[in-house]
């Protein structure tokens, strides 16, 4: 069959409109480093790869859930250690005072736990970015008031327990607070304990003190009891972040193989159809009859 000029024409034309479409798609992803821009790229691996993008993307919001978290249960820990160094001290005060006979001894005991059981309301006062973190539900009011004579502290009456809950994954709703009644009025009342024992100071009731040191290992345990609570909490959460990271890894390496340009392979793409658009730009000028030059 004989092969007229126009078809020959028409078909270098097309040959070389598809080579500089290919042209241009390659430098497209050579410049953004991407092969996949959008949807008639490649329609096989874009919905898999909107679906590993998807994943890290709830990922990343579970992730910074459990940062939070972790932060917070941080404070409540580190406030919960400071609460049991400050019991701790009350019992040795105690220890050290219980067969004293000097009045002014007694006296400046006494004055050392009004200094304690406030450094202790201050602590079950603590705030981690404005909240209270031994507030249960209820994070923005101070859950402990002590009275200006020092003689009680009142419980805020909105409450001081609660959940505070987070999501950690799909499905996966969890707890990350320790409330203040656990901490500090669960099986004892440690704020009341503390006030007990400085008025038994002030009245030199030494039967009292010695009664009252029982009360304060329970209230130091309990102390003790929540923080290891909170601990476990926090290796917990730390344990799932970190598995969260590494499925990150491979979700990010499954999605690069997807839709990351693969350099080498493009530079050899490009290099070819552009030495393919030269010989055919070529061949189009032989044939009608033009040059190089003149056709672009």
């Amino acid at each position: 069959m004989r092969v007229t000029q126009s078809y020959s024409t028409k078909s270098l034309l097309r040959q070389i409109n598809n080579t500089r479409e290919r042209i241009s798609t390659t430098q497209r992803d050579l410049a953004s480093g991407k092969r996949l821009n959008q949807i008639s790229d490649d329609p096989e691996n874009i919905e898999a790869a909107l679906r590993f993008r998807m994943m890290l993307k709830h990922n990343t919001q579970f992730e910074k859930n459990i940062n939070n978290a972790t932060e917070f249960l941080t404070f409540a820990s580190n406030a919960l250690n400071d609460s049991a160094d400050i019991i701790s001290n009350v019992k040795e005060l105690a220890i050290q005072g219980i067969d004293s006979t000097n009045n002014e001894e007694m006296d400046a005991i006494a004055k050392q736990l009004d200094e304690l059981v406030q450094e202790l309301v201050d602590a079950g006062n603590t705030r981690f970015k404005g909240r209270y973190v031994f507030g249960g539900a209820n994070v923005t009011s101070p859950p402990f008031t002590i009275a200006a004579d020092l003689s009680a502290v009142t419980v805020n009456p909105e409450g001081i327990d609660g959940d505070l809950k987070t999501e950690l994954g799909q499905g996966n709703i969890d707890q990350y607070n320790i409330t203040g009644q656990e901490a500090f009025l669960g099986n004892i009342d440690t704020f009341q304990t503390i006030i007990d024992l400085r008025d038994a100071f002030v009245n030199r009731d030494t039967t009292a003190i010695n009664n009252l040191i029982p009360n304060l290992d329970s209230a130091l345990n309990q102390t003790l009891e929540a923080n290891t609570r909170a601990g476990a909490k926090i290796n917990r959460f730390e344990s799932l972040l970190s598995q969260y990271q590494d499925e990150d890894l491979k979700l990010n390496e499954f999605l690069s193989d997807i839709q990351d340009t693969n350099f080498p392979e493009a530079i050899l793409q490009l290099q070819g159809d552009q030495t393919a658009l030269e010989t055919a730009l070529r061949a189009l000028s032989r044939t009608v009859n033009v040059s190089l030059v003149d056709f672009i």
